[in-house]
């Protein structure tokens, strides 16, 4: 399985204030997450440490903390399948820890949340122990 997305044949329209309003959006959102996680960094800490993550999920946590594709976490921590990384991949997934993400050249990587990347960086040390 590659990491990069499969381009299907479709037409893609793009316009430069499409681009501008997609761009403050996102900038809104950052900092909403940004005033969110600061305002609740101790509710956040306990809700990521309520979570029971396992020392594997943990591990793949700290590695994400740079962008990360499928296959260095593949090859990192030497799973034999996508299916045994999903695996610890998921609960990290649904607690809105770490997000998949496609960057600009089609490639999907993995990487801290907004939520959890904004926390201070003794409660990100706290959560991920000796992993990081």
């Amino acid at each position: 399985m590659s990491d990069k997305r499969t381009k299907k044949d479709s037409l893609e329209v793009s316009s430069q204030p499409i681009q501008d309003e997609l761009a403050a959006i996102k900038d809104r959102l950052s900092a909403i997450e940004t005033i969110q996680s600061i305002s609740n960094a101790p509710a956040v800490k306990k809700y990521v440490e309520d979570e029971k993550l396992s020392v594997q999920a943990k591990s793949i946590l700290g590695e994400c903390e740079e962008p990360r594709t499928r296959s260095h976490l593949r090859t990192k921590f030497k799973f034999k399948s996508n299916q045994a990384l999903y695996h610890h991949l998921k609960p990290l997934l649904e607690a809105d820890v770490l997000r998949k993400k496609v960057d600009d050249e089609g490639t999907t990587v993995f990487e801290w949340s907004n939520l959890f990347r904004r926390l201070p960086k003794s409660s990100i040390k706290a959560i991920l122990g000796s992993s990081k």
